[in-house]
């Protein structure tokens, strides 16, 4: 994953610890909006990684999303 930073953002930073809350927050916002992909066949899925696990189609508790196309991939 690549997160940007401007150089307006760094120069405008008072100190290096804002900045590293800056780019944490970056990454976490970055991170969240990342789709979750099967864990057999490797395909992306609808799913963000917000998307709570109760409302996603082939989640398996313990195991991770599973394919939201089962006679696709396979897995059921």
């Amino acid at each position: 994953m690549i997160i940007g930073i401007s150089e307006r953002e760094i120069l405008s930073t008072p100190n290096d610890q804002l900045l590293g809350e800056t780019v944490r927050t970056k990454y976490f916002e970055a991170k969240s909006r990342e789709k979750d992909r099967c864990e057999v066949c490797g395909r992306v899925s609808p799913y963000g990684r917000d998307v709570h696990i109760d409302m996603r189609i082939g989640y398996v508790e313990g195991a991770g999303q599973g394919c939201f196309q089962p006679s696709v991939c396979g897995h059921p």
